[in-house]
């Protein structure tokens, strides 16, 4: 363990990479804690996994709206203004729950159409924080150090779920109460604001006034997804991307539904059961940095999706038959059921997987792209992850309500499995 995390010691004595890397740690652990605020009230108030996808329909949404603009936004003016402006705005939003949660704790449609707004503004704000960032990252680290600083950005999701899915929000809630929660993750948005203002300053390499031509507006916007159309292995992290990002967001959609009605728990206890994902994203990290060079991308890529197959599989079948894994195991002054514990051991696979795909093919988008159009570039893949993954999404939640989460599992676990097959017939037609 202290071998993987050991290849992390040189990005971190770049100061700038430093403090982006903090910042992105506190504003994730904010964004997962609210998420995760989100998830129990919604199925607390509905009981159906249809709201919460029109709750994450309202976060993938602006990406599909904004990508024409962001990134030529983040490709002309200074990224560390974008990166700052949007910590302190979601930070403000934040803190806005406060007195929705106080004004219409009594009008639950009300209260609903609310929290799918300020959704909705917040993941606007990151249609230009997230480009910015990813651009930001390869002008502070060289280039053979960019795979180690993707893999602790990466690691920084797993951390942040943990500690704002996991840890924080749930005690928030508990000690604080809902107004606290949202308070606590407001204030971590603003630590992360403070920590990006010593962000050294770089230069858009264009005026802002050259944007207001529609027709160089629409030329500057082709670029980025022709680019990413001529390039296969740029395209090919997109499509991966898009996998994972839409996986991520079917899983945090179904955890509440799935710890009340198919474990039997209460909705915050989800976390607990989801949680192992971050061990496997650990063990992902030694494998990166120690065994990723002996396969090439396309047969790692593949391999890891036959993997996350084999874990829903798991998940699903487990799901169907959960009574005949009822008996318990005492875990420290708990007793847990052999299936909770089947099911962690699934998750914390598919973890591993995830991590995997996502950071490979995170640093080859960073890799295969211009500095000059890695904005457009990351903004194009923003807005696949949104618009591809919006459709799956409503219809997982479709099916989760319809069929149940068990048969919906199966069926991510048949799809990760096509798509996986015919990742690995490519990569052995293409040498």
């Amino acid at each position: 363990m202290n071998a993987a995390f050991s290849e992390f010691k040189p990005v971190l004595k770049v100061p700038a990479f430093k403090r982006l890397w903090l910042a992105q740690l506190f504003s994730l652990t904010a964004q997962n804690g609210i998420h995760f605020v989100q998830l129990v009230l919604i199925e607390r108030l509905t009981g159906h996994s249809l709201q919460i996808g029109f709750m994450i329909a309202a976060f993938s949404l602006p990406p599909v709206i904004f990508s024409f603009v962001a990134g030529m936004v983040v490709d002309r003016i200074p990224k560390k203004w974008i990166i700052i402006s949007a910590n302190l705005f979601r930070g403000l939003l934040a803190i806005s729950y406060i007195f929705t949660l106080i004004w219409f704790k009594n009008a639950p449609t009300a209260l609903l159409l609310l929290i799918y707004t300020i959704t909705f503004l917040g993941s606007s704000a990151g249609s230009f924080y997230n480009p910015a960032m990813l651009s930001t990252l390869p002008l502070l680290v060289k280039e053979d150090q960019l795979i180690v600083a993707n893999s602790l950005f990466n690691f920084t999701i797993a951390v942040a779920q943990l500690g704002g899915l996991i840890i924080l929000a749930p005690a928030a809630v508990k000690l604080l109460g809902l107004a606290g929660a949202f308070a606590l993750m407001g204030l971590f948005y603003i630590l992360a604001f403070i920590l990006v203002l010593k962000l050294p300053r770089d230069y858009g390499h264009k005026s802002m006034r050259s944007m207001a031509s529609a027709s160089r507006m629409w030329r500057e916007v082709r670029e980025g997804w022709v680019f990413v159309a001529r390039h296969r292995d740029v395209y090919l992290s997109v499509i991966q991307l898009t996998l994972v990002s839409s996986l991520m967001m079917i899983l945090a959609m179904i955890a509440p539904g799935f710890s009340v009605r198919v474990l039997g728990m209460a909705p915050e206890d989800a976390v607990l059961v989801f949680a192992p994902a971050g061990i496997g994203m650990v063990a992902a990290i030694y494998g990166l940095t120690r065994f990723a060079s002996r396969f090439s991308v396309p047969k790692l890529q593949s391999y890891m999706l036959f993997l996350a197959a084999a874990a829903f599989g798991a998940i699903s079948y487990i799901s169907f038959d959960y009574t005949s894994f009822s008996k318990t195991e005492q875990i420290g002054s708990r007793q847990i059921s052999i299936a909770v514990l089947m099911v962690a051991t699934a998750v914390a696979f598919l973890g591993f997987a995830l991590y995997v795909i996502n950071t490979v093919a995170q640093t080859t988008l960073q890799k295969s792209t211009p500095e000059t159009l890695r904005g457009r570039v990351f903004t194009v893949q923003f807005m696949m992850a949104s618009l591809v993954g919006l459709g799956p999404l409503l219809v997982a939640a479709t099916l989760a309500d319809l069929i149940g989460i068990p048969a919906m599992l199966f069926w991510l676990s048949v799809g990760c499995l096509l798509v996986g097959a015919v990742s690995i017939y490519d990569a052995y037609r293409n040498g």
